[in-house]
């Protein structure tokens, strides 16, 4: 009988653990606020158009593509821009993006790095750890926020906030706005009342063209490249609308 007693003692012991970690996660996400996003007096930068009519591709990578065979992004192989993921959250870094970085500044290729945004997580501590990781330089690529879906707990509230915080820290950096990836609906509920007009805007739609005024689009995640071992995104310049190198950090 003492036996069972004990082993009783530590199950529930170990549940309530459980359980008060649970409760802090649930109370940390959803009842923590962030603070405002800094005061910016200058209005953004208009974005320049310089419709081409060229067409222009390019894809988007991280760890995940492992070893590249760069050797192979020649012809119609090489792509006329690539966005490779430098960060997500507060802390983690991507373990490849230095590598694929010097790789592909040695084809000459144009890039930028791109942040995967935590919704639940300070939106200006998100900011800096991207920019210490990327460190955006004029004449690369404006670099990219990531705003999609996530399983992460929050509110509608903390997400605007910590996207506004994101967005007016990078802003305040590198003196305009990030370049944001996102579904139309994420558009919609975070980004069109405030930046419509002051973004570049690139969106994922693997099933039709997208509705919304945009100047990228992910077009597929199964685009076959003799460089990856499995299949990549693929991405095309709205180019009736823009112009690559509108895109660029000046």
């Amino acid at each position: 009988m003492p036996k069972k007693k004990s082993r009783f003692k530590i199950i529930l012991v170990i549940g309530l653990l459980i359980l008060a970690s649970i409760a802090i996660w649930i109370g940390v996400d959803y009842t923590w606020v962030p603070p405002e996003p800094p005061v910016i007096t200058e209005k953004p930068l208009s974005i320049q158009r310089h419709p081409s009519n060229v067409y222009t591709w390019g894809i988007d990578i991280s760890h995940h593509q492992g070893d590249v065979k760069w050797k192979m992004m020649i012809g119609d192989h090489r792509p006329d821009f690539i966005f490779l993921k430098a960060t997500e959250g507060n802390h983690f870094k991507d373990n490849r993006f230095n590598t694929y970085k010097n790789e592909i500044k040695k084809l000459g290729i144009l890039f930028s790095g791109y942040h995967f945004m935590r919704f639940n997580q300070n939106g200006k501590t998100q900011a800096l750890h991207f920019l210490e990781m990327a460190q955006p330089q004029k004449g690369e690529l404006i670099p990219v926020v990531d705003i999609e879906y996530q399983r992460h707990l929050y509110t509608d509230e903390i997400a605007q906030r910590n996207i506004d915080l994101f967005m007016e820290t990078i802003r305040s950096a590198i003196g305009v706005y990030p370049i944001v990836y996102c579904e139309e609906k994420y558009f919609h509920k975070y980004l069109k009342k405030k930046y419509k007009d002051n973004i570049i805007l690139w969106i994922a739609n693997y099933k039709r063209k997208p509705t919304v005024a945009h100047d990228l689009w992910q077009k597929t995640s199964k685009y076959n490249h003799p460089s990856f071992r499995g299949r990549i995104d693929f991405n095309l310049l709205h180019d009736e609308r823009i112009g690559l190198q509108d895109l660029i950090l000046k």
